[in-house]
């Protein structure tokens, strides 16, 4: 046999054992993707009743309102996100265990016993008979009253303290800081009313000048609110600074929404006082809008004059107290 017919041997032997191995390759391929359709011939069915259990369960959570539970929760999570400061969050956390344990004494048995048969009294008011003095000064030398006395006694010395607690945490609040500002700003205080038994007199004609009451000027040094100064009595420093959200914030202070009559008094005042360099007073508002007395007493009820020359940003009219 030469060398050529040998070689050519070797090499019919060498493609012989390649095939035979790409053979026996393909065949373990065929048997896994043989394996792997019989896997998921057997896994549909298990797949489609997962699905169809799935899908029952979601509809029956929607029908219960899971879902809107959720959506609205998110929205709650959003506004304390929003309305809350992560110091606040923290402060929450380390209060969380004395208020826990605030709730689990009121969820005592003895305190919900105590609660059950307090709204049992409550229902069956109508059944109680009126007590006068007298019967007050009897009940009294009852023990269990006196002890509900005493309890309740000391109930209140405890709201009492909560109450001062709370409202100084509030005076050193920023927002509290900022509403004594505008108060200050708008001359702005409590008054009592007091009941007399007799109704006001309705008059046609506005209310004479000492029967009106005087507006209580702020006084002291300026006051910067929102970036924006004010004098001492209560008006702005520069007319300039000005702006109608400005406006409307001090209105709302004194009790006032500004309608269109409202705007229309306040910017006729604006457009005198830059024409003049002088504030309107009342005389001169009714001869520029024609508007009678009357009617700007209804629209500003305190001090027109002055009222709406603080609310137009223009310095006091002469002659307003």
């Amino acid at each position: 046999m030469t060398m050529d017919a040998l070689m050519n041997t070797d090499a019919m032997d060498k493609l012989q054992r390649q095939l035979e191995l790409l053979n026996s390759q393909l065949a373990l391929v065929a048997m896994r993707q043989q394996k792997t359709d019989e896997l998921f011939s057997e896994f549909m069915p298990i797949m489609r009743e997962v699905m169809r259990s799935a899908t029952v369960r979601l509809a029956s959570m929607e029908q219960q309102g899971y879902f809107a539970f959720g959506a609205e929760s998110l929205k709650l999570i959003d506004r304390v996100v929003k309305g809350f400061s992560p110091d606040d969050v923290k402060q929450l956390g380390e209060a969380l265990v004395p208020i826990l344990e605030t709730v689990k004494a009121l969820t005592q048995p003895e305190v919900l016993h105590v609660a059950a048969e307090a709204s049992v009294v409550l229902q069956n008011a109508k059944e109680t008979e009126p007590l006068g003095i007298f019967g007050m000064v009897r009940a009294t030398r009852d023990d269990e009253v006196q002890k509900g006395m005493a309890v309740m006694m000391e109930l209140m010395r405890h709201l009492g303290r909560a109450a001062a607690i709370v409202a100084e945490r509030k005076q050193r609040s920023p927002l509290a800081d900022k509403r004594s500002k505008l108060d200050a700003i708008t001359g702005a205080k409590k008054k009592k009313k007091h009941r007399t038994g007799v109704e006001p007199a309705t008059n046609s004609e506005p209310p004479s000048i000492a029967s009106r009451p005087a507006q209580r000027p702020a006084k002291g040094e300026p006051v910067t609110l929102d970036g924006v100064a004010f004098s001492g009595d209560g008006h702005l420093v520069d007319a300039a600074s000005w702006s109608k959200p400005l406006a409307e914030k001090l209105a709302a202070a004194d009790g006032l929404q500004l309608g269109d009559a409202h705007w229309r008094v306040l910017l006729a005042a604006r457009d005198e006082y830059e024409k003049t360099q002088a504030s309107p007073n009342i005389r001169k508002l009714t001869q520029l809008l024609g508007l009678s007395t009357k009617q700007l007493y209804e629209l500003f009820p305190h001090a027109p004059g002055r009222t709406v020359a603080r609310l137009a940003g223009t310095p006091k009219p002469v002659g307003c107290i």
